[in-house]
């Protein structure tokens, strides 16, 4: 007992642990949540079998199950969510049990295909919801997400496991109960059952793949379509800086209305720039003049700041030159940084000797700005502007050609190549609303996290946070601009399991679940349907065995009674003829005597016909077939019809027909019974005492010898002669059973001769009385004995 429990288990664990992990393979996406149908409806038919033993091989492979998909899937198989799997696992398999106890313990889930459909019911759809309902459950913790539509999931796990009950449980049960069906039905529901299992599941995995592949397309041309975006974005912002560099470079001086004025006409364009800045070169000795300037020009007091060490602003120390922010659009909200000298910015940040360097547009790390104090970070983007030679040094230049004194850095920020620096284009960048728009674009459908990984020791988020990627197509990106590097982690909103499904994947799911249960019942309704056949092929059996005890226990009953009645009547009969042959002895031969002995030999042949029927009808008689001369044999049988008394003024006349052949095998003496008894029957039936008797010969096909033999006895003159139409038609009506003793006999002996006899009418009106035989055409070699024997007896 304990070995056998032992080894179930191990079978049980070995199956389990095969039918999970090849669920989680077999079915895209992988997911944890794939193996609880599927094993909760192998752990159904197995306890169905074997009892609680499939319990403790779920427990114990579980901690097995978790390790293997953590390791060879990288799932999150946690404590909680296997521990669900398991008690979803187990409470399907007692539910299914409880609802198929009675037909299994019973059998009579095959005997009928009523009693199947409802077996099927139960263990596929019914049993199923357990394990789908669990699944829900599952599929929330492990995507990380409690909003959205899980019902796919529910459908999905409800039909995989209804699938594997359906297919796996009947062919487990035939297996078992092996004395319910034959090998070869058996071993016809299984290769069928395995053969639809397999079209199936290939149905469903072109399905899965062609879902799967039309989703990755789409997120990878959503990912695309972000880059695309952000560098788009990008662009823009660029090509506004640039054209306000084009403004200061190609006009000598630019007052504040026309700078306003300018600016208003780009930020019409929506983009990302949050203000416009102009920091226009000023050296030491212009600092004053340019600060009362610009207090005349804003009315306030204005003078040019520096950011401090400590991240505020204060007034700028003296030095030879300051780049204060001049201009500055939109005015509102920017007033702080008014005056604040460009120079000062930390070099982490933006180094303006790499903007004037570079020549092209640069980019500062993520910042906070000074005049935001919100969470959200922005950008600085900052270019040089240079005049060209050509158009004469400003004062600026000349101030700076005779100091000899210059550092090598001060040479730099005064001249480049032939050019003469008139300033830098400042633009405050903040993407944030961008990305926002990005993230609610239900043609996107994808979350964003983007950070500056221009010091990858140190990234900075510029937008989103970390987003759960189970279940998830999640992408990558970098772009590179303006020296800075930027990685842009692109992952889908929903998992695959909560996302809404196109009407193709709903068609094929349901489809194929329908037409695959419906594929396997049909199977299995079969071989119900042929149970049935056999169970009702028996009881009629056995109906007719018992039937036929009967009817030779009252056939041995009759057979003996008439055995019994013929010794009686057989005493005084011998009595009577002894009785007659002493009377005649003594010279006593009157017309009573003969009338007595003519009435004793009619009993006696009555008697004989009594015991021929009798023994034909209990079998006793088994009919010869010995070779014979027919022709002589007929002759014969006219010669006695001519002679004998009985037939007095009555003629039969024979045609026989050419195909008759001379010599055929059958038994010679039951062939004369047969046609006495139609002649004397014919003669009553068709009233007439002229008949005509016609033979002819019916072969078979594709049998040389076996021929058929048809007695036709018909009134020599139809048109003259009478017809006994009462008892021709209560021949007719009654199939031949008939009162007269000789017209019974000749039925008896043409079915005992493997024949027939039957009434008939011709077009003419005329009756006539059929009877048929079947017969054997003797061979050469039997023909060539025969009429030695005859020639010897001739000697």
């Amino acid at each position: 007992m304990i070995q056998r429990h032992l080894i179930q288990t191990i079978i049980a664990v070995i199956l389990y642990l095969v039918t999970a992990l090849a669920a989680i393979y077999l079915i895209n996406p992988q997911s944890i949540v794939n193996f609880v149908g599927p094993s909760a409806a192998l752990m159904s038919g197995l306890l169905l079998l074997w009892g609680v033993t499939p319990f403790i091989a779920v427990v114990v492979a579980s901690p097995l199950l978790a390790i293997s998909i953590r390791y060879y899937f990288n799932l999150d198989a946690n404590v909680a969510v296997m521990t669900i799997a398991v008690l979803a696992i187990t409470l399907q398999g007692v539910w299914v049990r409880h609802l198929a106890y009675r037909f299994i313990h019973y059998k009579k889930w095959i005997t009928s295909r009523k009693h199947l459909f409802f077996f099927l019911l139960r263990i596929g759809p019914i049993g199923s919801l357990v394990s789908a309902s669990a699944v829900l459950v599952i599929a929330m913790l492990d995507n990380q997400v409690m909003q959205g539509s899980f019902f796919y999931t529910f459908i999905n796990t409800w039909s995989a496991s209804m699938l594997i009950a359906v297919f796996f449980i009947p062919l487990l049960l035939m297996v078992k109960n092996t004395e319910e069906f034959t090998f070869t039905k058996r071993l016809f529901v299984g290769v069928t059952s395995i053969f639809g299992g397999v079209i199936i599941f290939v149905l469903l995995k072109t399905s899965q793949f062609e879902q799967q592949y039309f989703r990755q397309t789409l997120f990878q041309q959503s990912s695309a379509e972000v880059k695309r975006l952000i560098l788009a974005e990008i662009e823009t912002v660029e090509n506004k800086i640039n054209s306000t560099g084009a403004f200061f470079k190609a006009s000598e001086h630019v007052k504040l209305d026309e700078f306003i004025l300018f600016s208003d006409s780009i930020f019409k364009q929506n983009s990302s720039v949050r203000a416009l800045e102009w920091a226009p070169i000023v050296t030491f000795t212009q600092r004053a003049a340019f600060e009362q300037k610009n207090t005349d020009l804003f009315g306030a007091d204005f003078k040019i700041t520096e950011r401090l060490a400590n991240g505020q602003i204060g007034i700028a120390e003296p030095r030879n030159q300051y780049a204060p922010l001049h201009y500055i659009y939109p005015e509102k909200g920017n007033q702080v940084v008014l005056g604040l000298d460009v120079f000062s910015n930390p070099q982490h940040i933006l180094n303006m000797q790499n903007v004037i360097d570079s020549g092209e547009l640069v980019a500062s790390a993520p910042i906070t700005l000074v005049q935001d104090k919100l969470a959200s970070p922005g950008m600085l983007f900052s270019k040089a502007i240079f005049l060209p030679s050509s158009h004469g040094k400003s004062s600026y230049a000349k101030q700076n050609e005779g100091r000899a004194s210059k550092s090598t850095a001060q040479k730099n920020l005064s001249l480049l190549s032939d050019n003469t620096l008139l300033g830098f284009v400042v633009a405050v960048v903040q993407f944030d609303a961008f990305f926002e728009r990005l993230t609610k674009d239900k043609s996107l459908d994808v979350n964003l996290l983007i950070q500056d990984v221009s010091n990858s020791a140190k990234p900075i988020t510029l937008f989103g946070h970390t987003f759960p990627t189970t279940n998830r197509n999640v992408d990558t990106k970098t772009i590179s601009f303006f020296s800075r590097h930027w990685q842009i982690n692109i992952g889908e909103k929903q998992p695959w399991f909560s996302q809404s499904q196109s009407w193709q994947a709903w068609a094929v799911l349901v489809g194929g679940t329908i037409g695959a249960v419906l594929f396997q019942m049909l199977v299995l309704m079969m071989a119900a349907y042929s149970r049935e056949l056999g169970l009702q092929v028996d009881i009629k059996t056995r109906a007719l065995i018992l039937a036929r005890e009967r009817s030779e226990q009252k056939s041995s009953a009759k057979t003996h009674f008439l055995q019994t009645l013929n010794t009686e009547f057989r005493v005084p009969l011998l009595a009577l003829k002894s009785s007659v042959e002493q009377l005649k002895k003594k010279g006593i031969n009157n017309k009573d005597v003969n009338g007595i002995s003519h009435a004793g030999s009619n009993i006696a042949m009555l008697l004989d016909t009594m015991m021929d029927l009798s023994n034909i009808e209990s079998g006793k008689i088994t009919p010869k077939s010995d070779c014979f001369d027919f022709y002589g044999f007929l002759q014969r049988i006219e010669s006695v019809i001519k002679a004998s008394n009985h037939y007095e003024n009555k003629s039969t006349y024979f045609l026989i027909d050419e195909s008759v052949p001379h010599y055929i095998n059958s038994d010679e003496l039951y062939i004369q019974k047969l046609l006495h008894a139609l002649i004397e029957s014919a003669h009553h039936v068709l009233a007439t005492d002229m008949l005509r008797l016609s033979i002819k010969l019916h072969k078979q096909k594709n049998q040389e010898r076996s021929a058929s033999l048809f007695f036709t006895v018909s009134s020599l003159h139809p048109a003259t002669d009478g017809l006994n139409k009462e008892l021709f038609n209560k021949e007719k009506n009654k199939q031949l059973t008939t009162d007269s003793t000789s017209l019974a006999m000749a039925i008896k002996y043409s079915q005992l001769l493997r024949g027939d006899t039957n009434l008939g009418v011709l077009s003419s009106g005329a009756g006539v009385l059929n009877s048929s035989i079947q017969i054997t055409i003797s061979s050469n070699e039997e023909q060539e004995i025969q009429q030695s024997l005859t020639f010897d007896l001739l000697k």
